[in-house]
């Protein structure tokens, strides 16, 4: 069983972990919008700058929260924040894949991508972008059952 300072140096570990690769994520999306932006392509950049910054802002309100549990005392991850979580995410996979047929559908008449890798992208964007609305709905929500 652990004790509560090595529960708690384990909890800040965890967090620096977290905040370590939502830096590289962010690092990767500036990156991945200033090459879209200097190839021309500015709805690819400024998609990528809307991305980045959800995940900048996402990524800020973990990161404060969690430093403010560890410091009162409490454990990063709780029963209630496990539920949520599995909620969250159980749903926005679920919603995803019907996203991801309307896009196989649509993308042959009505949304034009100029390859496979940039459905891929704005897809994969869409469902991180779905699971921290899913993850907010599920958090304020009182009753998860």
């Amino acid at each position: 069983m652990k004790t509560k300072n090595n529960k708690e140096g384990s909890d800040k570990i965890r967090l620096i972990a977290i905040i370590i690769v939502s830096l590289f994520v962010i690092v990767t999306g500036t990156l991945f919008s200033l090459k879209s932006f200097i190839g021309g392509n500015v709805a690819g950049g400024a998609g990528g700058i809307f991305i980045v910054v959800t995940i900048l802002v996402f990524a800020i309100s973990v990161f404060i929260r969690g430093n403010s549990d560890i410091k009162k005392g409490f454990p990063l991850q709780d029963e209630r924040s496990k539920r949520v979580m599995e909620k969250a995410t159980s749903r926005a996979f679920y919603i995803s894949l019907y996203m991801l047929l309307a896009v196989g559908f649509l993308s042959e008449d009505l949304i034009k991508f100029r390859d496979v890798s940039q459905a891929t992208s704005v897809t994969v964007g869409l469902m991180s972008i779905l699971f921290a609305v899913c993850w907010v709905y599920y958090n304020r929500k009182g009753d998860l059952e």
